[in-house]
């Protein structure tokens, strides 16, 4: 499962955004995946519907949606059994975006059952900005010890199904203005993170990080990638579109770069569910 042959459909949260991805799905299955050329990442976002007290799909401001968390789920099962129906090397990854600890909550019991059925190794991304990072506020809407907690216990539904789990923690972020999408994380942020890690090194983790901040905060960073092999990346932003000088550098850092023994530093450990992304590599004369 290589991160590059992943394609992201970003904020999958209403019916006509799913309809979508599962048409381009349905197409895709009928020429046996042999394009690479379709959604194979989906990415969304659920809250607490205080109107339907359910989780619903949504990105906060919004407080209500016309999908559900359990419609949702059901059909991420149904998707799944196309690529179990093929030869495809790049299962269908699922990543699931809590936008607070009373929508995680609420989704438990949820999550426990889809889990059980889903069919695929590392493809289920259980993702919440758990601590601070380059935000206005220091507010945060998770208490970090305990969503690990809960997230990692999920693994073991129903026999170790730690296979099929990956935290996906990160840093809670500002994107109004110029200066704030490309603001720094810092080496505190770094340093809270690995330590609230320490008693789940045994899983697969996926850090978010915001794309346009990465270059700057390189320095600090890479400490996040120079510890447990099972520890990567996942880059986000769709606000804008990127340089492709900042695409390149992004790229050759994390998927080109070789140590002083010759190998690639960081290979395979990055997933890009940014705006533009596949347009680029197509243009690199390398790629």
């Amino acid at each position: 499962m290589a991160p590059l042959d992943y394609r992201w459909g970003h904020a999958v949260n209403s019916r006509a955004l799913l309809d979508d991805v599962k048409q381009q799905l349905k197409r895709a299955s009928e020429q046996h995946f042999a394009a690479n050329d379709y959604v194979n990442a989906i990415e969304a976002d659920i809250i607490w519907s205080e109107r339907q007290q359910l989780p619903v799909m949504g990105h906060p401001p919004q407080t209500d949606g016309e999908l559900t968390l359990q419609v949702f789920l059901q059909e991420m099962e149904t998707l799944s059994k196309l690529f179990v129906a093929t030869t495809s090397t790049t299962p269908l990854i699922v990543k699931l975006d809590f936008k607070s600890a009373q929508a995680f909550q609420a989704s438990y019991e949820l999550l426990r059952g889809f889990i059980v059925f889903f069919p695929f190794p590392q493809s289920i991304f259980i993702n919440a900005d758990i601590l601070v990072g380059p935000a206005n506020t220091s507010d945060i809407l998770f208490s970090a010890t305990e969503f690990l907690e809960l997230a990692s216990a999920l693994g073991s539904i129903d026999g170790p199904n730690d296979h099929k789990i990956v935290l996906s923690v990160g840093w809670t972020t500002s994107n109004a203005t110029d200066e704030e999408i490309h603001r720094p994380y810092t080496s505190v942020m770094v340093d809270e993170m690995l330590q609230v890690l320490k008693p789940y090194q045994h899983l697969h983790v996926t850090f978010p990080l915001r794309a346009t901040s990465v270059r700057q905060s390189w320095s600090v960073l890479e400490k996040l990638l120079t510890g447990p092999s099972t520890y990567g990346f996942t880059l986000w932003w769709a606000k804008t579109q990127m340089s492709t000088e900042e695409l390149e550098w992004l790229y050759h850092k994390l998927g080109e770069e070789t140590g002083v023994d010759g190998k690639i530093r960081f290979a395979g450990r990055t997933f890009y569910d940014i705006l533009g992304f596949e347009d680029f590599l197509k243009r690199r004369p390398s790629a």
